[in-house]
């Protein structure tokens, strides 16, 4: 029975540097395989990073813009208001001027005009 005690240890002895040689393999090819997964990660990352920067400059030139045409937004409608009341003041005075006229005109009617007599 010792011998196959003797045996049983001896053979573990010499398989355990096999095992574990396969173990230290499978990590090996799993650390270069999680290598690549961070370097394309990596890559990635400052792809998205440049991307973020590009927006964030389009977003504030947009926003230079959205401002410029707010102000010129308001400008167009102080423009409208002004000419709105201008408008309403000339039709105003449109309206007070055919009043006079029509008051003129019935005070004065146009005299008829005769038809040319035509002679053959």
């Amino acid at each position: 029975m010792k011998r196959v005690i003797l045996w049983l240890a001896l053979l573990v002895f010499l398989a355990t540097p096999f095992l574990s040689a396969c173990e230290s393999r499978k990590l090996k090819e799993e650390n270069e395989g999680l290598r690549k997964q961070i370097e394309s990660l990596t890559q990635e990352k400052t792809q998205l990073e440049s991307q973020l920067k590009e927006s964030m400059s389009k977003g504030s030139a947009l926003t230079t813009k959205v401002d410029e045409l707010n102000r010129v937004n308001e400008e167009l409608k102080t423009k409208v208001d002004k000419l709105s009341r201008v408008n309403k003041e000339l039709k105003a005075k449109a309206d007070e001027l055919t009043k006079k006229l029509k008051a003129k005109g019935e005070k004065k009617s146009p005299p008829k005009k005769k038809a040319p007599s035509k002679n053959k």
